[in-house]
């Protein structure tokens, strides 16, 4: 048998499996493990093929959750992995949910607009500088509503801080019983 011929064996038999399982045909399902006993490659892919529903599973209870928790919990904050630098999004969502009061419609009309802008925020977060900077990209809006944005942005960054460290905190190993004191 070919490498070939042998990908699309596997690729025919996990399709089977697949099709197993979503009739609940554990007879079927039982036929094709034996099968993957004797075959490495076919005990490996049935394996990645679980773990891709697993993940496949999560992500959908993640996601049914953070909708509920948005839906539901307008106050609450939803906390996720940093996954890159803290974007003017980040920061007008903080503002959508924490908004200062006095701030007139037209900065509410910009922050609306920003909670799509997935542009990083500039290093350099001095107020002046983010004016210049912002409203070259998104417009002009009161030195109030920048003031606003500037210390929201300083606290989503110190969260986004703060919450990487807890993360590679939490990915930290375990220590063995035995090398426990």
């Amino acid at each position: 048998m070919t490498d070939h011929d042998r990908r699309d064996w596997i690729d025919a038999l996990s399709a089977r499996y697949l099709d197993a399982l979503d009739r609940d045909d554990f007879d079927a399902q039982e036929e094709l493990w034996a099968l993957a006993a004797q075959h490495a490659d076919l005990e490996t892919a049935f394996r990645e093929l679980h773990e891709g529903l697993l993940e496949e599973e999560a992500a959908k209870a993640t996601a049914a959750v953070t909708d509920a928790v948005e839906s539901h919990l307008k106050s609450a904050t939803i906390v996720r992995e940093p996954t890159g630098p803290v974007t003017f999004a980040d920061v007008a969502d903080e503002l959508f949910r924490h908004t200062p009061g006095g701030l007139p419609p037209e900065a509410h009309a910009l922050n609306a607009k920003l909670r799509e802008a997935k542009e990083p925020l500039p290093a350099d977060l001095g107020l002046s500088g983010l004016i210049a900077f912002a409203e070259a990209k998104f417009g002009a809006a009161s030195r109030d509503y920048w003031r606003a944005f500037r210390e929201a942005a300083l606290t989503v960054r110190m969260r986004a801080n703060s919450q990487s460290a807890e993360y590679q905190l939490a990915a930290r190993r375990a220590p063995k019983p035995e090398d426990r004191p």
